[in-house]
């Protein structure tokens, strides 16, 4: 599975082992130095898996890394390269789904885009919620199981977390 990874620099290590943990063994690109000027756009076409951490607003057409640097641009992609057949998109990043970043995936090909309309929680050393729920995604397609029933597999797992009085926090 070809995959690239785009994440925030003070993110670029748990990143990293998150997606060990899936047995994908990226190299990352990260926010700065990269920034939506100097990404290379052209690789999203390259890719099966496109695993972007970088932090969102709702209704804005960028993303951010560190400090604030506006590390992708929306309007980039949907005029950006094709993506493979079958790629998919992760949005582990805040807002994902509430920016305009899905649509120009799907625009492009991508056969889905997962990521939270809310706010999501990472850490900078371990991984978080958001870090764990995404190597459990990248695991599960990793094993080809089909989008749709990663998703609703990890959802479950969120669920019994909860049941079991596991402190996991969603707004």
């Amino acid at each position: 599975m070809r995959t690239l990874v785009y994440c925030y620099r003070s993110g670029q290590l748990n990143n990293w082992l998150g997606l060990v943990k899936a047995c994908v063994f990226p190299s990352v690109l990260t926010s700065p130095p990269l920034t939506a000027e100097t990404f290379p756009y052209e690789r999203l076409g390259e890719r099966d898996l496109i695993y972007i951490a970088l932090h969102g607003l709702p209704g804005r057409d960028v993303l951010w890394g560190d400090n604030q640097v506006v590390a992708l641009d929306a309007t980039r992609i949907a005029v950006g390269p094709r993506l493979r057949k079958g790629a998919v998109v992760i949005l582990e990043g805040c807002y994902g789904l509430k920016t305009p970043f899905p649509e120009a995936f799907l625009e492009r090909g991508a056969a889905a885009v997962i990521g939270s309309p809310v706010k999501t929680f990472d850490k900078l050393r371990g991984l978080g919620q958001a870090g764990r729920a995404g190597s459990a995604l990248v695991k599960a397609l990793r094993q080809g199981q089909p989008v749709a029933k990663a998703v609703a597999v990890q959802a479950f797992s969120i669920l019994k977390r909860i049941v079991m009085g596991e402190t996991v926090i969603y707004r």
